[in-house]
């Protein structure tokens, strides 16, 4: 066992900062982590839960036992809280706010009770202003960490009671470290994000992204491909496909422009050299024009719009485009 601080990858100002508020006993009781996705908010939020459970030491010894509960998360001072997956459109409710609530409630056993409330983002009107009055007036030794993309996702009443600390994308060499012997083009497309480069690495990631270049180039450069059946039927009927082509669409027009200006060493996609050339052969002018349409397709798409239709609209904004 040991101390996860340790074991964290990346984020180092963060982490020291934390760790000096803490040894001051300054830790805010309301505090929100935000920054991207799946490069280790959580585990973050863990960390500085065992530094404040310990009984050894305010940076956390890692081999007590609290410590040790907190790492394998089966703490009786560590309550978690996440969306239910297994809804359509998953969302932390407010009976889960409720629930956690009564459970402060309770006489404590340890030195202190961490919340830790992950896609705090994802909490309805209701669970977010069930959560606000203990935010307001936490109690002694009871400490809530939220943890979001972005601040702006949170209610502004949520926002104006907790203390923000921002996280950053990961380095690529932390990426390589934790997961090693991966495609180039995989640690850059992945934006220093873990969990977006095993969805990418994956069987079904690899092969979908080959799927959407090759739908790619025949959107660009094929003027029948809306005469075409088969891209349509791809098109599933959750958004997570065409929410991964737009994805994928985007980092290669930004690629294009960035080999316009003869940067081509930061190029996402390096092992799509011929289609990346094909493409800047287009106007700087129209890649920008289609790199604004792409961020609204992927708009539509969220909100629930027909993918198909959505495609059919981007090929002729596309065809019109200078």
């Amino acid at each position: 066992m040991a101390r996860l601080i340790d074991t964290t990858l990346g984020h180092k100002k963060q982490i020291e900062n934390l760790l000096n508020l803490r040894s001051k006993n300054r830790f805010p009781q309301s505090v929100a982590f935000v920054g991207p996705s799946g490069i280790g908010k959580r585990r973050v939020a863990l960390a500085v839960a065992q530094t404040l459970v310990c009984e050894n030491s305010p940076e956390a010894c890692g081999h007590c036992g609290p410590c040790i509960r907190i790492e394998k998360e089966q703490s009786e001072s560590l309550l978690l809280v996440k969306p239910d997956a297994e809804m359509a459109k998953p969302a932390i409710k407010v009976d889960d706010i409720r629930g956690i609530l009564d459970s402060l409630s309770l006489t404590s056993a340890g030195r202190a009770r961490i919340v830790i409330i992950d896609q705090a983002q994802l909490m309805n009107d209701q669970a977010a202003n069930a959560l606000l009055k203990n935010l307001e007036e936490p109690s002694e030794n009871v400490y809530f960490i939220l943890i979001a993309p972005e601040i702006e996702q949170l209610l502004p009443t949520i926002r104006s009671r907790v203390q923000v600390v921002r996280f950053y994308a990961l380095e690529y060499e932390h990426l390589r470290t934790l997961k090693p012997n991966q495609p180039e083009w995989a640690y850059r497309s992945s934006r220093g994000q873990l969990t977006e480069l095993e969805i990418l690495t994956s069987k079904q990631g690899l092969g979908e992204r080959q799927e959407a270049l090759e739908l790619f180039e025949q959107f660009c450069f094929n003027d029948d491909f809306l005469l075409f059946s088969e891209w349509r039927n791809s098109m599933r009927e959750d958004r997570q496909w065409p929410l991964f082509v737009v994805k994928c669409w985007q980092q290669l027009v930004r690629d294009a422009l960035v080999v316009q200006t003869g940067s081509s060493k930061f190029v996402l996609n390096p092992d799509q050299t011929e289609l990346l050339k094909k493409l800047s052969e287009l106007p700087a002018k129209k890649l920008l024009k289609f790199s604004a349409e792409l961020v609204q397709a992927s708009r539509d798409i969220n909100g629930n719009l027909n993918s198909s239709l959505v495609f059919d609209s981007l090929r002729v904004k596309y065809a019109r485009m200078d």
